[in-house]
């Protein structure tokens, strides 16, 4: 069975849903939407939307000012990392070495990252 439905707001504009299943289904199918007050259509769409994985969006960064910004924004979140690593590092006890050893590593590799991000523009 095909069904055009024209009622879109937007001109020029047609959607088209075709079922292969059994009558008696369609027909409850489109007694649901009646009652509901919305067009098969729009039914179909909502549930094509519902069953169709999230995209994630992808940050613009097509010009130089946003590639800037973008780059300093991810200096910055390493930035909070570092605090929040010294703070680790400061709450350590002296006799646990291999942890401050390796806290202090942390933070000297996240120091050298902000500075090569930083310096990139």
């Amino acid at each position: 069975m095909g069904l055009h439905d024209n009622t879109e707001t937007k001109p020029n504009t047609m959607t088209q849903i075709k079922f292969t299943i059994e009558t008696d289904i369609v027909a409850a199918f489109k007694a649901r939407c009646v009652s509901d007050g919305i067009s098969m259509a729009e039914a179909a769409r909502q549930w094509m939307r519902a069953g169709q994985p999230a995209k994630r969006a992808r940050p613009r960064i097509d010009t130089r000012p946003l590639r800037r910004k973008a780059v300093l924004d991810a200096a910055s979140l390493l930035d909070a990392v570092l605090q929040a690593e010294m703070d680790y590092l400061d709450a350590i006890p002296e006799s646990f070495e291999s942890r401050r050893d390796s806290a202090e590593r942390a933070c000297c590799e996240l120091e050298a990252a902000i500075d090569c991000l930083r310096d990139a523009f």
